[in-house]
């Protein structure tokens, strides 16, 4: 539970719809002081609308929004975008392409006219985003990886209440994304801004969020920590949504549930008898090749480090395995599978966590 003097933002009841459609419906949440809130969702969620309407680009039809306790929405009031002390980083970086590194930078200092904003903060911000050596070079002269670094130093330029990066890496090669994520990270903790990250990647979201909210239709499905959002999600679409899932049937007997591959103890509020559906991530299923197995291997993708199994068991269910990289299983060879999963798992009554 947050406590009211550590909100930098709250938000009740926002709703905005485009041609008679809900995009964002009936949204409530807060954000802590220095907390990172990832906000993932399928296209089309809503995630996009809900950062335009927080930084003001948009306007609600109804709801309140709070910054640092500052009212900036709600039915008498719509401050400017320019006045919610809000900072803003797109996927597209936005830099002008003639102005230098430092002077994208500051631009954001002198249009605010904030005059106790001294040389020796953007020098602070170049070497924190490692741009130090690249600030006399013009936006044409680097890499998208740079480009975002210098759009981030910009946007922490006027020190905002508020961060609102919207899908910031998407546009960058996976090396340069995986090492971006890990410097920005450690940049937000290191200044302690509030920020909302959103991502269409899952484990960008897990690795990035402090907590996560996930949108589906423009109302949110669960906000929770990473690893509760991941390890008991809240329906069916998060638990698809966040990772691979499988469900499995299983009846209840004391703490555990029966199910066709096994007998696991459960961490749900159920009884004996209950018939239940039980998630499965492929880490939880072990497969050993077998001639009279329960199961036969239908495809796999091989992932580097470790392989992803499609299995059909002898009931018709489909199930995912993960396996070390040195079980190379051929497709179409019969196996033993088992649930191993070394913890309780998660139950679910007509697609809700029990």
């Amino acid at each position: 539970m947050i406590k009211n003097d550590e909100i930098d933002l709250e938000v009740s009841n926002l709703s905005i719809s485009f041609n008679k459609t809900k995009i964002i419906d009936d949204i409530s949440f807060n954000l802590g002081n220095g907390e990172i809130l990832s906000l993932i969702g399928p296209s089309g969620s809503g995630k996009t609308t809900l950062i335009r309407c927080l930084s003001g680009l948009d306007s609600p039809e109804i709801g309140n929004i709070t910054i640092s306790n500052v009212k900036v929405f709600d039915e008498n009031t719509n401050v400017a975008v320019e006045n919610r002390d809000v900072g803003i980083v797109f996927q597209d970086f936005a830099l002008f392409p003639h102005m230098t590194v430092e002077e994208n930078i500051s631009f954001g200092i002198k249009k605010n006219n904030n005059p106790e904003k001294k040389t020796s903060s953007i020098v602070e911000l170049l070497l924190l985003c490692g741009i130090y050596n690249l600030r006399n070079r013009y936006p044409d002269e680097l890499s998208g990886g740079e480009q975002q670094r210098v759009a981030l130093a910009r946007s922490l330029a006027t020190s905002p209440k508020l961060l609102l990066m919207d899908e910031p890496f998407s546009n960058l090669d996976a090396i340069f994304r995986s090492q971006l994520r890990i410097d920005v990270k450690r940049i937000l903790k290191y200044l302690k801004i509030t920020c909302i990250f959103v991502t269409h990647d899952q484990q960008e979201a897990l690795y990035m969020g402090d907590r996560i909210i996930v949108l589906n239709e423009g109302k949110i499905q669960q906000i929770d920590k990473n690893i509760n959002v991941f390890q008991k999600p809240q329906n069916e679409f998060v638990a698809n949504f966040i990772g691979l899932a499988d469900f499995i049937e299983g009846k209840i007997a004391d703490n555990y549930a029966q199910t066709e591959i096994g007998t696991v103890e459960i961490n749900s509020n159920v009884s004996n008898g209950d018939l239940v559906e039980i998630l499965v991530r492929p880490d939880d299923v072990s497969i050993k090749k077998n001639k009279s197995g329960n199961g036969f291997i239908i495809s796999k993708e091989y992932k580097g480090m470790y392989y992803i199994y499609h299995i059909k068991l002898n009931s018709g269910k489909m199930v995912k395995s993960l396996s070390s990289h040195i079980n190379d299983y051929d497709v179409g060879i019969k196996v033993d599978v088992q649930l191993s999963p070394g913890h309780p798992l998660v139950c679910y009554k007509n697609k809700l966590i029990v």
